[in-house]
């Protein structure tokens, strides 16, 4: 019985420590650049917008449906891009999205 309380207050915690800062997120999000080549072409500070614009997240197609689908996508980017977040970097900027332009609940 100890073992999964300790896990559920583990895991409760866990979700408070990664709720995420929008306020942060915003600065991380316009703080990034990276050295990537994209489509054959170099870039020495490349950002989220470097591959799409902010037209992405308003479309009626987007592919982030859900909160969690959303914090994902930002992951996939932060992992493939080596973009260097650490996971409450990944929460922040998630927050900061869902705040401008997605507005799921959480």
């Amino acid at each position: 019985m100890k073992i999964s309380s300790l896990s559920v207050a583990l895991i409760l915690s866990s979700s408070s420590v990664f709720a995420g800062n929008a306020d942060s997120g915003l600065e991380l999000y316009q703080e990034v650049e990276i050295e990537r080549t994209i489509s054959g072409e170099q870039y020495t500070d490349a950002n989220c917008e470097t591959c799409h614009g902010t037209e992405i997240y308003q479309r009626e197609d987007r592919k982030a449906t859900t909160y969690a689908k959303l914090e994902s996508r930002v992951e996939g980017c932060n992992t493939n891009l080596d973009v260097g977040w650490f996971p409450e970097d990944v929460s922040d900027v998630a927050a900061y999205l869902n705040r401008e332009y997605y507005k799921f609940a959480k």
